[in-house]
């Protein structure tokens, strides 16, 4: 079906319009409103669809996933944010206005009082399918490529044909070009460790010493995912999840042209102990595959642009929430193990003590429920980010 009339106007961000349903034969047909957002339509070479934020405070971490996608000419980090150190949350905003990162609310569904339970402990990890999709949706017409990874996931390339690419675009370009049909990439993943934990005063973070110092097992964990999104129709962060048809299909790529390395180990609290690392697992020295000096000169030119001063002694580098988490999954997984799991694998199963820290959170309130042919309708009708001093889990 095509309709003749333009449901909004171009400089309309969100289009309104109304559905009428009924479940009984007769019965007459009542309209309810509802509203969508625009996809995007301002065309880009490289996206990336990063995994929700539940409770971000790693500074380092974003520094360089964001550097990094910089360094081979990605286009736009979009970010799913739920909730984040206030600080981190600044860094943030200081990326969005120099047009590399794009800030979305992550999801968090509505409170019904007439269920008794968290619809939110009742999904995936935490709504990872649903943020993912989002991105996916909003970026499917106007993207030639989008990245699905987690936040310490880092996309790189390498070479391709004997000769080092400038961008990701045109690697995967070049792979696509050797296989029309290819829908999605499975990119290899390495486990990497950072060899010395960076220190808020006595050992500083630094690009140019990350990288010398970056050590990486060839032993692969699962593999993430880039894909033409014009061939998707749904994704999952590890593998492809529909195509658009049964042409398209997904291809694995080979590591010396593209790979992802899973980062470990980056910062440490002053006067904490740090565990030595396995250099037995962590055999192969990764100084080669990024030039740390050229990062570390893209960011301090940046910066100084919107005259800011990264002061990284006022960063935490404790890492609470983490911590926690790691805890609470670690539990979740033995419980898997063991068969004796009764919920969904989620942050939300387990119980937390309080934290006094100041974060920037997800704050939204919905539009009444409305019961449609059998289903009810949530929709959120107001979204902001909240400053909150009493953490985030």
């Amino acid at each position: 079906m095509l309709c003749s009339f333009r449901a909004a106007a171009d400089y309309e961000d969100i289009v309104k319009f109304e559905i009428g349903a009924n479940s009984i034969v007769g019965q007459k047909m009542k309209f309810h409103e509802f509203t969508l957002s625009k996809p995007d339509n301002q065309p880009r070479e490289f996206v990336s669809c990063m995994s929700r934020m539940i409770a971000f405070e790693d500074f380092a971490l974003f520094l360089v996933q964001m550097e990094t996608f910089r360094y081979f000419g990605g286009n736009l980090v979009v970010a799913y944010l739920e909730c984040a150190i206030k600080k981190v949350y600044e860094l943030m905003k200081i990326y969005e206005k120099d047009g590399l990162l794009k800030m979305r609310h992550a999801y968090k569904a509505s409170d019904n009082p007439n269920i008794p339970y968290d619809s939110d402990a009742q999904t995936e990890f935490s709504n990872q399918l649903t943020n993912s999709h989002l991105c996916l949706y909003e970026f499917r017409e106007s993207a030639e490529f989008i990245a699905f990874t987690d936040w310490d996931d880092v996309l790189f390339v390498r070479q391709i044909f004997g000769k080092i690419p400038s961008t990701f675009a045109e690697s995967f370009r070049k792979i696509s070009f050797l296989n029309p049909s290819v829908a999605s990439f499975s990119v290899s993943r390495y486990p990497f460790i950072n060899e010395k934990a960076f220190r808020p005063k006595s050992y500083p973070f630094s690009f140019e010493k990350l990288f010398n110092q970056l050590n990486y097992s060839l032993k692969t964990t699962p593999s993430k995912l880039v894909v033409r999104p014009q061939n998707v129709g749904g994704v999952w962060i590890h593998n492809l999840g529909y195509s658009e048809s049964n042409k398209y299909q997904d291809i694995r790529v080979d590591s010396k042209i593209a790979a992802i390395f899973h980062i470990k180990n980056l910062i440490i609290d002053e006067r904490e102990t740090e565990t030595p690392i396995k250099k037995l697992i962590y055999t192969e020295n990764g100084s080669h595959l990024i030039v740390g000096k050229v990062l570390q000169k893209n960011m301090v030119k940046m910066f100084g642009k919107y005259n800011f001063t990264l002061d990284l002694s006022e960063y935490s580098h404790s890492q609470i929430f983490h911590k926690l988490i790691f805890k609470c999954y670690d539990a979740i997984t033995k419980k898997k193990v063991n068969k004796t799991l009764l919920f969904c694998p989620t942050h939300k199963g387990c119980i937390y003590p309080e934290q006094n820290i100041t974060v920037i959170k997800v704050a939204a309130t919905y539009k009444k429920p409305k019961k449609i042919a059998g289903s009810i309708w949530h929709e959120r009708e107001k979204v902001d980010f909240v400053e909150s001093n009493k953490g985030c889990l």
